[in-house]
């Protein structure tokens, strides 16, 4: 029954396929293209209209569109040689990548498989005028606009720091900034509460309760990239979910089960080099406790964010947080949002650097900050050269300096001095012997 119902699946979309043909030799070509891409939504495992769409998009140049199409049609076909041949025309770079990917070995900690349903067992700032002042840059790393070590809101005033042990990509900034957000009393407090958060079984059950495993969002590609990623940065990821809508930025949840979230509308705008730097990227806030570490400079913070889900885990982290800077004077509690903003920038060149360590491209690293950052109609086409260009008369340093309200993981002038920061990384001895 199930052959007959998929063979008459095929045959409605083979006529389909003719009307769409038929369109596309027409007056108006475009609309036998959307025809097209209905055939698809018919049957998604048809690979002759994907082959058309991949040929159609090549003759016009737009090559991610094509090599997306391949995607597809090599995760359905793995061993058709034909597809890797036509890939190879269109992207041979793209092409020797799948096929290392296709050939390395599975990751045994995602091959036990994981259930999604397990997670169940687990304003304006007042001081929005206040803005990361940019430091005069004189020496080291370029571009390093965001706050420099030694500026008013780096603490300095205990002599005996706990122990850090910090990632091989990290910003080199990055651990100095957290150990002295974590000293403060206001902070651990906060962290005291979200952790209570995480582990609080009541919690969790609703506020994931709309994402999807990667199958049932239509989205296997995502499930199988993902080990990839992982095993580029030596991490080992429980689970694995989409968000429906538009994310800017991977959403790390530490949960009892660590969780990476990613948003929907990125299946459709982004290749899989780019959607290996948005795994890269979650995972990174995954290790370390990086992730428990973000969450509660943003409940500090209290900036609007971006998407639904980000906005539910505030709304019920803040429950737990509540109250957290009324015993502190109001100096301090600026001092303490101005210096979690401060590490906060530096944790997004940090993720940066693993996302282009799991995609190992760096224009397809690139191009995905862009559309990140980019609203969910913009993203297929966002580059970023074209990010850079809103921003070309505003000098590197300027460009870190963004104001407290402002979320470094979403905001586009920051996601210039993000592309800047990461190019220049790369060309580092650093990188290379990391890559």
């Amino acid at each position: 029954m199930a052959h007959e119902q998929e063979s008459q699946q095929r045959k409605a979309a083979r006529i389909k396929m003719k009307d769409a043909l038929r369109l596309f030799e027409g007056r108006h070509p475009e609309h036998g293209v959307d025809a097209m891409r209905e055939v698809l939504e018919l049957d998604p495992g048809f690979i002759e209209p994907r082959r058309w769409l991949a040929d159609h998009y090549h003759k016009l140049g737009q090559e991610r569109l094509a090599v997306s199409q391949y995607e597809e049609m090599l995760r359905l076909e793995p061993d058709n040689q034909e597809l890797w041949e036509g890939l190879r025309r269109v992207n041979p770079v793209v092409a020797d990548r799948l096929e290392r990917l296709r050939k390395a070995p599975p990751d045994p900690f995602l091959a036990q498989g994981v259930n999604a349903g397990d997670l169940d067992d687990f304003v304006e700032d007042d001081d929005g005028d206040l803005v990361a002042e940019a430091a005069p840059v004189t020496g080291g790393t370029p571009f390093q606009g965001a706050i420099a070590a030694n500026d008013d809101v780096f603490v300095d005033d205990e002599e005996d720091e706990p122990e850090y042990q910090p990632l091989p990509w990290e910003h080199e900034q990055d651990g100095q900034f957290r150990v002295q957000v974590e000293q403060n009393r206001g902070f651990r407090d906060v962290m005291d509460g979200c952790d209570l958060f995480w582990n609080d079984p009541q919690g969790w059950s609703h506020l994931v309760g709309q994402c999807r495993a990667p199958e049932d969002a239509h989205w296997p590609m995502l499930e199988e990239l993902f080990p990839a990623a992982a095993a580029d940065l030596h991490a080992k990821i429980p689970s694995l979910l989409v968000e429906p809508g538009h994310t800017k930025t991977p959403v790390p949840l530490p949960l009892k089960n660590p969780t990476l979230v990613v948003g929907e509308s990125l299946k459709y705008a982004l290749g899989s080099m780019e959607i290996l730097f948005v795994l890269g990227m979650g995972i990174h806030g995954l290790l370390n406790r990086n992730a428990q570490t973000i969450w509660a400079s943003q409940v500090i913070t209290e900036r609007v964010l971006d998407c639904d889900l980000r906005r539910r885990v505030m709304r019920n982290a803040s429950e737990f947080t509540m109250g957290w800077e009324q015993s502190m004077p109001r100096e301090e509690v600026a001092r303490i949002r101005k210096l979690c903003h401060a590490w906060e920038m530096r944790a997004v060149l940090s993720a940066d650097r693993a996302g282009l360590l799991a995609s190992a491209n760096l224009d397809s690293s690139l191009r995905a900050i862009a559309a990140l950052v980019g609203q969910e109609g913009d993203a297929m086409t966002a580059s970023p050269e074209k990010l850079l260009a809103q921003f070309k008369d505003v000098p590197p340093n300027e460009l870190a300096a963004i104001p407290i309200t402002h979320d470094p993981w979403t905001d586009p002038r920051y996601a210039a001095y993000r592309i800047q920061m990461l190019r220049w990384w790369a060309t580092t001895d650093e990188y290379k012997k990391l890559k």
